[in-house]
């Protein structure tokens, strides 16, 4: 008979092992648990939220620039969604989302310009310049279901981002 017991080095990988699994067990699973509580419509909807975003991001940024974006001059962001429909149809077709059958719609987009001083007040309120909102497209404001991608971004000729403005796609 063998009288020998569980050594320190026996303890210290058997803890070693048990840690790792669960460390592993935790970060595999910690998207998809948080995603048993959202909506199937939000699911589907948030990677076209941020194609959405980065489309207009990449679109209408400065050259040389990082998320600085052209604005109030032709070609800018506001005129380009200005001279679009109620339902930014153009801004869906150039970014990629149409993308219906016979089983699912067209998704419904809002684009928003937030101040940060509004965000620093708690408010998500669009700003305004000039007397214009910088919202387009359809009011999400009591909308279910809602996913959403935002990018912190500077606007050209315009004091309204000091320091700086979020870009909020919103798509449901």
């Amino acid at each position: 008979m063998d009288t020998r017991a569980q050594t320190p080095q026996d303890f210290a990988v058997g803890v070693s092992v048990l840690l790792v699994t669960i460390i592993g067990v935790l970060a595999f699973v910690q998207g998809s648990a948080i995603a048993v509580y959202e909506s199937p419509d939000v699911q589907r909807s948030q990677p076209i939220a941020d194609r959405t975003a980065t489309y207009l991001v990449e679109n209408f940024t400065v050259e040389g620039t990082r998320n600085h974006l052209v604005y109030n001059t032709t070609g800018g962001i506001n005129a380009s969604l200005d001279a679009d429909t109620a339902e930014l149809d153009a801004l869906k077709a150039d970014a990629g989302l149409l993308v219906a059958s016979e089983r699912r719609a067209n998704p419904r987009v809002n684009v928003t310009i937030v101040n940060a001083s509004t965000l620093f007040e708690s408010r998500r309120a669009p700003a305004v310049d000039d007397g214009d909102t910088l919202a387009w497209g359809p009011d999400a404001t009591d909308r279910q279901n809602v996913a959403r991608a935002t990018r912190v971004v500077k606007l050209t000729n315009t004091d309204q981002c000091d320091p700086v403005c979020w870009l909020v796609v919103r798509v449901w």
